[in-house]
């Protein structure tokens, strides 16, 4: 039997985004104790309507990604699951970005939760610079 990666499905403004169950320590309400724990805007966008907060550990602390809502966990097979390609990752703006799975036949990108967390951490880098080829 072949691996099976469990994703959870949450939706972050008007797209649909997967990512990986082991990565959310706990789904929250958009609600948090300190005002920089929250993570609002990233590179995928921002919430339209905050209603839930998915946790995830990041350089050491707990951060809440504040989403439109979570939609449900899916168990998805290693043959469904497809990394990007190198020369993909290496021009998008953010590396959050682990690939996609195929759910219900629509391409679903598979967000790495803890590298968008630490690109919108105060005085982190953030997201990667655009890269222009000449």
């Amino acid at each position: 039997m072949s691996d099976v990666h469990e994703l959870v499905l949450f939706q972050l403004g008007a797209r649909v985004f997967a990512a990986r169950a082991a990565d959310v320590r706990r789904i929250a309400g958009p609600l948090v104790e300190h005002e920089d724990e929250a993570v609002g805007e990233t590179a995928l966008g921002r919430p339209w309507d905050p209603r839930r907060g998915l946790v995830v550990k990041a350089s050491g602390n707990e951060r809440t990604l504040l989403v439109d809502g979570v939609l449900g966990l899916k168990a998805v097979p290693e043959s469904d699951f497809q990394p990007l390609p190198r020369f993909v990752s290496d021009v998008l703006p953010t590396g959050a970005l682990a690939g996609f799975a195929m759910l219900d036949e629509v391409p679903t990108l598979v967000v790495d939760l803890p590298t968008l967390v630490r690109e919108g951490e105060p005085g982190a880098a953030g997201p990667r610079e655009e890269t222009r080829h000449a």
